[in-house]
């Protein structure tokens, strides 16, 4: 009777803990969209206000840009004698360890094309670009964050319990 309850028990903490972790992953997301944001803006201030190469102020945007996977694979691309367009798309779009969707990837990886413009108003232009897609995405997955979250973990919990159910 005890092992049947602790079963229960861990089936329906095991279903709570995935619905968790769905719910936590559109969070995760945000977070990283917002990162990519301020490196993306202290880029540009570095570009606009130090005069700096795009590698310096790549290396200067970021405190831990080695820990990062997309900007620490641009650096070594740059350093390897790759382009800023083809660096930056290949980083963006081959990224494994991340939470965003092939959309995000996509439309921060079309940023590439105006960093290799030695144009400032079109690098400008095109970063502009890339932040409003960031706010707007940031702002739909806030709005949608909180019902979803419940949604996850309330289905998590069922799911559990039905387990329970037909195996008992």
């Amino acid at each position: 009777m005890a092992g049947e309850i602790i079963g229960a028990a861990m089936i329906i903490a095991a279903c709570m803990g995935f619905g968790y972790r769905l719910s936590l992953r559109q969070v995760l997301r945000k977070d990283e969209l917002t990162e990519i944001k301020n490196i993306i803006s202290n880029i540009m201030s570095n570009l606009e206000y130090k005069r700096m190469t795009f590698e310096e102020a790549l290396m200067n945007s970021a405190e831990n840009i080695e820990e990062n996977e997309i900007f620490s694979t641009v650096l070594q691309a740059l350093r390897n004698s790759n382009g800023i367009r083809t660096a930056w798309k290949y980083s963006f779009e081959n990224c494994r360890d991340t939470y965003m969707t092939k959309e995000d990837t996509k439309k921060i990886a079309k940023l590439g094309e105006g960093f290799s413009s030695g144009d400032f108003s079109l690098q400008k232009g095109y970063a502009e670009d890339a932040l409003k897609y960031i706010d707007a995405q940031c702002d739909i997955i806030e709005g949608k964050s909180a019902e979803e979250s419940k949604l996850y973990r309330s289905v998590g919990v069922t799911i559990g319990i039905f387990i329970v159910v037909l195996l008992i």
